[in-house]
């Protein structure tokens, strides 16, 4: 039967730095392991909800397409992805609660940080963050030793600052856990209504007298919900082009009298042929910056990769001759993108401060996608001027073994008036981010070292940087960099999908409101 959807075969191609990076920092991943030996434990500060759910029954069949008069429902599709559609509602209700615990946690340590008169980011790094130990040579040899068939990379370099990271994110966890569980002897959580109150103003809990509103879940559920019913519904889209095709050849079939499995051989198995040798080779050409090893290691890959490619072309080719002669009435649609209500903090800031545009950038030194994004946040910079904002925040990642330092390092910059200067010498340099080269750049551009060096070695902007990544889970962030115009995700990082998302922000900011007449 067609296939519509693409199956990546060139594993030898490294296509990181075309993507934005993953963010194993919150949820304390192993590092390159496939199959974890053993429960992986979630910081209370999580906002990344993705257990499993089942829903109490079966519900009934949803309609999806309507083809050549015919209603296509879940009932005709895979009936995995029909099962991950009926525990949407599930997943979202455990989000919900799992949101609240994060909220209620936030609220903890807010109370205590009150009563010390301290700042929670502070509360956290003096109850917690110092109290995490780095775990010794040996824990990280036993732990490699023990997960030595699931940790796909054999690189010293890159598996030890990994394995450290996530040893140290256990205990974190451990610590955050058993700090909480005191707090709450202090601090009395009381349940008061109901989670999906229809109120945004109902008070569903109370913390130590202080109210916790639906309206504040919600808000906090926006980009979590909105993952989980995007993942649902590309589950439910390829599924149902899968069926669509599978019908319409059939059809087709019927009409000719003839078994579908012959159109497959004569429209696409016999006119698929081994690429040539110069067709290799150029392939080669074009991606040797992308490709592990010679031309006479990869060429069977790269030719079995090729004529993948050239099966697809025509099983999309036939598919959309068959649908051209169909009526398709799709009855599903992508979600829309959540608003969020992004705080720029106090944070470095580019632009008119009263800008119609707000763009707010999550972002890590050592990215190598954070890095490509700055031509572009400089391009429309020049393009729209004033017109837009432009604000940094940090989210540096767990598998940037410096990219931390470097966030606290640009916040020491900030501090002396040069952080944009000093941001574009770490994208710049991103294989020496090691203190002294961080103390280097200072002298670079002039900075007072001794101001900047007490900064950093003190870690005096230590829980600045954590405070954005929190808020950085908050809104959704699992990745960087991670860029929000006027609180809407850019959910493709190029020059023309920002542009859209601005041109739509200043649109709006232009529209008069609407008034209604009596």
């Amino acid at each position: 039967m067609l296939k519509t959807v693409s199956i990546v075969l060139v594993l030898f191609i490294f296509a990181a730095e075309a993507v934005p990076q993953g963010n194993p920092r919150r949820s304390t991943k192993r590092p390159a392991v496939a199959q974890p030996t053993a429960p992986q434990p979630t910081p209370p500060a999580v906002a990344t909800p993705v257990a499993s759910a089942t829903p109490s029954r079966p519900l009934a069949p949803i309609p999806l397409a309507v083809l050549n008069g015919q209603t296509i429902t879940t009932a005709e599709i895979d009936p995995k992805v029909r099962a991950e559609v009926e525990a949407l509602d599930a997943r979202i209700a455990e989000a919900r609660r799992q949101v609240l615990e994060l909220q209620i946690n936030t609220l903890l340590l807010e109370s205590e940080a009150a009563k010390r008169g301290i700042a929670s980011q502070q509360l956290y790094e003096l109850e917690i963050a110092k109290k995490v130990t780095e775990p010794s040579t040996a824990e990280v040899d036993k732990f490699i030793q023990d997960n030595r068939n699931q940790i796909s990379d054999t690189d010293p370099a890159i598996v030890r600052p990994q394995v450290v990271g996530y040893l140290k994110g256990e205990r974190e966890a451990k610590i955050t856990d058993d700090f909480l569980k005191r707090l709450r002897a202090t601090y009395p959580v009381v349940n008061v209504g109901s989670t999906t109150a229809a109120s945004p103003a109902t008070v569903i809990v109370t913390v130590g007298g202080r109210p916790i509103t639906a309206g504040m879940i919600d808000e906090r559920l926006k980009p979590i919900i909105y993952k989980l019913r995007l993942n649902s519904y590309q589950l439910v889209k390829q599924a149902l082009d899968h069926t669509v095709n599978d019908m319409l050849l059939l059809a087709e079939a019927n009409r000719r009298n003839i078994p579908s499995e012959e159109i497959i051989r004569k429209e696409i198995s016999e006119k698929v042929h081994a690429p040539t040798e110069a067709e290799v080779a150029k392939f080669y050409s074009e991606n040797k910056a992308r490709i592990q090893g010679e031309l006479a290691t990869v060429s069977n890959q790269i030719a079995s990769y090729l004529q993948e490619q050239e099966r697809l072309r025509l099983e999309q080719e036939l598919a959309g001759r068959l649908r051209s002669g169909a009526n398709i009435r799709m009855l599903i649609s992508e979600p829309a993108v959540p608003v969020q209500v992004i705080s720029a903090d106090d944070d470095p800031t580019r632009g008119d401060p009263r800008a119609a545009v707000t763009i707010v950038e999550f972002t890590d030194f050592q990215c190598p996608s954070c890095a490509a994004m700055q031509p572009i946040l400089d391009e429309v910079q020049k393009i729209y001027g004033n017109k837009v904002k432009l604000v940094i925040r940090d989210f540096p990642l767990a598998m940037h073994a410096n990219a931390r330092k470097a966030a606290e390092a640009a916040n020491a910059a900030n501090a002396q008036g040069k952080f944009f200067e000093y941001a574009a010498l770490l994208f710049k340099r991103q294989d020496a981010l090691d203190v002294a080269s961080l103390k280097k750049y200072a002298s670079e551009l002039g900075l007072d070292r001794a101001r900047f060096d007490a900064a950093l070695d003190g870690g005096k902007f230590a829980a600045e940087v954590k405070h954005d990544m929190d808020d950085g889970d908050i809104y959704g962030v699992d990745s960087t960099p991670a860029i929000f115009v006027n609180g809407m995700a850019l959910t493709e990082m190029s020059l023309e999908a920002l542009r859209a998302l601005i041109d739509k922000g200043l649109a709006a900011a232009n529209t008069p409101p609407k008034i209604s007449g009596n």
